[in-house]
């Protein structure tokens, strides 16, 4: 893989007010190409700001809408990758979507969360595909909050020769859980995970802002500080990633003769 430098971007949304919260989002990924970061990562639903389920179908627009359209010109103008969460509307299905920019606004990934949590399965339709797509050299894949808890979904895309996994998240429990959750994927697969949580301090919504880079090696490489909008970045080193796969060949050490 190439060097790569990713940041989580945090801020605390607005319900439904999108024209604010696109702004947040083009002023952090402002600050993290100022830090000369290549890609920068924000949470689940982070252009409608994660509400009720009943508000949702209000909210979502297709990814050729306006909000996707305005963040391309974001990620041009400020020559970065932005990958982000939406409510997507496609036709009269709707999904909970993650959608990756280009530096050059280009659609690299498009994602739709497959394992639902709780109130999520009355108004989304689950995901069916593994997310791979290659940013800057970096072999790269994504998931969506709740699919993080389960080893299968990173693993596949580990298989298929991720490194690099980006990851919103709307995080409602207990944060210890989302910083183990993120650093087991990265250590049992060798690769770098990048996860932006929301900040909401609304009840039955708290999420607290956790945002969370790992290494390889289950290490944290950045994390930012709860319910504080900001952005956090570190550099993703390949030396690194070679070494650690190096060290321990998880990936073909594994007994697949003993898995259905």
């Amino acid at each position: 893989m190439n060097a790569l430098r990713v940041a989580c971007g945090q801020f605390e949304a607005r319900f439904g007010d999108t024209d604010y919260n696109l702004a947040q989002m083009e002023a952090r990924a402002r600050q993290a190409s100022a830090a000369e970061c290549q890609v920068i990562v924000f949470a689940e639903l982070s252009v409608s700001g994660y509400l009720e389920a009943a508000r949702v179908p209000e909210v979502a627009e297709s990814i050729d809408g306006d909000a996707v359209a305005q963040l391309a010109t974001h990620a041009r103008s400020n020559g970065i990758a932005m990958a982000f969460g939406m409510a997507e509307r496609d036709g009269d299905r709707l999904h909970n979507a993650l959608v990756v920019l280009d530096k050059n606004g280009d659609l690299a990934c498009h994602y739709r969360k497959t394992h639902l949590f709780g109130a999520e399965e009355g108004w989304a339709t689950a995901g069916g595909e593994v997310a791979s797509f290659s940013m800057d050299g970096v072999a790269a894949t994504g998931w969506i909050c709740f699919d993080t808890r389960f080893p299968e979904l990173a693993r596949a895309a580990a298989m298929s020769g991720a490194e690099l996994a980006l990851v919103p998240t709307a995080w409602l429990g207990p944060p210890a859980e989302w910083e183990l959750a993120v650093r087991s994927r990265a250590m049992d697969n060798t690769m770098f995970v990048a996860g932006a949580d929301q900040i909401c301090h609304v009840e039955g919504l708290r999420c607290r802002g956790n945002s969370l880079i790992a290494g390889p090696h289950g290490d944290v490489l950045a994390q930012a500080v709860a319910d504080t909008p900001g952005v956090i970045w570190a550099d993703l080193d390949p030396q690194q990633l070679d070494a650690q796969r190096e060290r321990l060949a998880l990936l073909a050490s594994r007994r697949a003769d003993l898995f259905s």
